[in-house]
């Protein structure tokens, strides 16, 4: 019953802060409305026409973060739906990252909000609390039975798991960012590395191996303030891997703190293994990294092309898949970057046929090589039929003969996103995030002994903060 009250509570304060602060429209889950138990705004009714002429005549504007990675991949996306329809017009609107909440509710509220709305693995879940986003569940019905695409089959894993809420679909994902490891070959080869070991599915004592002969390596020549592994282990799409794969979980079905103390111990002390064998930092001690050409393993999700281009690495590195923690239960981290629809759309025919359109064009094999070819974007393609068994692929063809570009998409059963964040209110998800990552990459590393008690307590600040 105090759970229950101190819930209430919550969401009454959410509501005024809400509306006061950025006049948000926040929604609390209720029974009736398709939102109760599992946190989504209700179903929305709409009808798309897919089978639109070529001359159709529309205006839609899509919003997207201010920077040239965002702007290069709008524009191919455009360029290439205007090709296919020529009369319908798409411009872009513009927001950083700090203020995207502030933002995407200003203009929702004064229905300025731009048609398309970028999201990320986490924003995403505001969007969705807010009823923000347009349940795109009917989109993907609807694009399937005009013969758009075959969800299943036309699919990956990994694009199917992600832009979720629960079951329920609120964004497409233009590509899947799933965590790797990136290894400089030079210095892998001058630490007397079997090189053998180094390969897709690979173990975590596989890569303790490496770090072992790494950190002897580096002793030998005085370097005492180099590190074999940049971790990483302050972002969730490693946090919550390490978590994951030991055992744990940061949130039961009923929104509580579900992390045991038996779990932690365990976590504690695979992080505490690290610290202890000098393979990563325990402060700012550490003058090596990955990017300045000194560190030997970094986990990221980033392309081959990010470090292929600068001098330091060129040609000197390589990427593996992401070292299972823990036989089958293990975790690698995935997450996604795309588009969601603005709820508003429901009601504005032209416009919501139009937006549909420019999405099932993204999806589309025709528009996944355009995004990859002028966009820049090579990151793996949502799409089966552009997998690295396709060697016409255009986000990988130009590395896939001196590069393990395999390690992308290897391991599919392993990915997982944070599937906790459904089980609370979209409110609260950045702040427990950061708890997370803060538990396994600071309070773990730093002081093992009072990380469990200070990752419970910041959780439980976290909804209690609202009513304080």
């Amino acid at each position: 019953m105090k759970r229950i009250f101190r819930i209430l509570a919550v969401v009454m304060s959410v509501l005024m802060i809400s509306a006061a602060v950025v006049g948000c429209n926040f929604r609390r889950p209720d029974d009736n409305g398709g939102t109760g138990g599992d946190n989504t705004p209700p179903k929305q009714d709409y009808t798309i026409d897919f089978n639109l002429p070529v001359g159709t005549t529309a205006s839609i504007s899509v919003i997207v973060p201010d920077n040239d990675t965002e702007r290069k991949i709008m524009n191919a996306l455009i360029a290439g739906f205007n090709e296919k329809y020529p009369n319908i017009s798409v411009t872009m609107n513009f927001l950083t990252i700090d203020s995207y909440n502030a933002t995407v509710s200003r203009q929702y509220e004064a229905d300025v909000l731009a048609d398309v709305v970028w999201c990320k693995s986490q924003n995403y879940y505001f969007l969705v609390s807010n009823g923000y986003a347009l349940n795109l569940d009917l989109f993907t019905e609807q694009a399937e039975a005009a013969g758009k695409f075959n969800y299943e089959q036309d699919f990956n894993t990994e694009f199917r798991g992600m832009g979720l809420f629960g079951d329920v679909r609120y964004a497409v994902p233009r590509s899947i960012d799933s965590v790797l490891c990136f290894y400089n070959k030079e210095i892998l080869s001058a630490a007397g590395v079997d090189m053998s070991v180094i390969q897709n599915g690979w173990t975590w004592d596989d890569m303790l191996t490496v770090c072992q002969k790494v950190r002897a390596y580096y002793d030998s020549k005085d370097q005492t303030t180099y590190f074999p592994l940049d971790s990483n282990l302050t972002w969730e799409s490693v946090a919550y891997p390490v978590i994951k794969s030991l055992g744990g979980e940061v949130l039961n079905e009923e929104g509580e703190f579900a992390l045991t103390e038996e779990a932690s111990q365990k976590i504690v002390a695979f992080v505490q293994n690290l610290v202890t064998k000098g393979y990563i930092p325990t402060g700012s001690e550490q003058t090596s990294s990955f990017e300045s050409g000194t560190g030997a393993l970094l986990f990221q999700s980033t392309s081959i092309d990010n470090y292929q281009t600068r001098a330091l690495l060129k040609d000197k590195f390589d990427v593996v898949s992401f070292p299972l923690i823990n036989g089958e239960d293990s975790a690698i981290g995935m997450g996604f970057a795309g588009y969601a629809l603005n709820s508003r759309l429901e009601g504005k025919q032209d416009k919501l046929n139009a937006a549909a359109a420019f999405l099932a064009y993204l999806m589309s094999f025709e528009g996944q090589q355009r995004v990859a070819d002028e966009g820049g974007l090579t990151l793996p393609s949502i799409r089966n039929d552009l997998s690295t068994d396709n060697p016409d692929a255009n986000w990988h063809k130009k590395y896939s003969s001196s590069f393990n570009v395999e390690a992308y998409t290897w391991g599919a059963e392993y990915k997982t996103r944070e599937v906790f964040l459904d089980n609370t209110l979209a409110i609260f998800t950045s702040d427990i995030i950061s708890a997370m990552n803060t538990y396994v990459g600071s309070y773990a590393v730093r002081d093992p002994n009072n990380a469990y008690k200070f990752f419970k307590e910041e959780v439980e600040y976290v909804f209690d903060s609202v009513v304080s």
